[in-house]
């Protein structure tokens, strides 16, 4: 134990060192997108995430003879953390996907000048697949079955007809 921990204090401020650059980058955009509050969760998150992947890839890469590939696994721990930290900074301050959706659609019934139940009624629940104007499989069918045959079949190859017919008729 107390070998791990000489090689945690003997890495600890060079691994601090390698991420602020990134953590001041995930920073400066959560600043751009959501001000001083954006900074801050966007920036705390990238640094708690980062700091501890980077040691674990510094860690895992230390018997690697290679230092390009010491590197690679280093940088890409880096990276994967910063991915993670950006993750946890967005649900921290946007509440995560749900919360998102529902501010798009508060959004969307702004711009629109619809009200907002109009708005939610329109959409599949928790996303933002509109459901309103979408064509079923029973007006396609239908709209097959009162035309004549040979109105649209002539079009089809016999693979095709018969295909369409399976659908349709699906005991035959």
């Amino acid at each position: 134990m107390a070998l791990a921990g000489g090689w945690l204090s003997k890495n600890l401020g060079s691994v601090v060192k390698s991420v602020l650059p990134g953590t001041a980058l995930n920073a400066g955009f959560g600043a751009f997108a959501a001000g001083p509050k954006g900074a801050l969760a966007f920036g705390l998150s990238d640094l708690a995430t980062s700091v501890p992947a980077t040691l674990l890839g510094r860690y895992v890469g230390r018997n690697v003879p290679s230092k390009t590939a010491r590197n690679w696994i280093e940088g890409g721990a880096n990276i994967a953390g910063s991915l993670v930290g950006t993750e946890l900074g967005s649900a921290m301050l946007m509440g995560g996907q749900p919360q998102q959706i529902a501010q798009q659609i508060e959004q969307r019934s702004v711009v629109n000048q619809l009200p907002l139940y109009q708005q939610m009624s329109e959409l599949s629940p928790g996303t933002q697949y509109q459901l309103t104007g979408m064509p079923g499989g029973q007006p396609f069918e239908d709209l097959l079955n009162q035309l004549p045959r040979n109105q649209w079949s002539q079009y089809l190859s016999p693979k095709d007809q018969a295909m369409i017919q399976g659908v349709l008729n699906p005991g035959l």
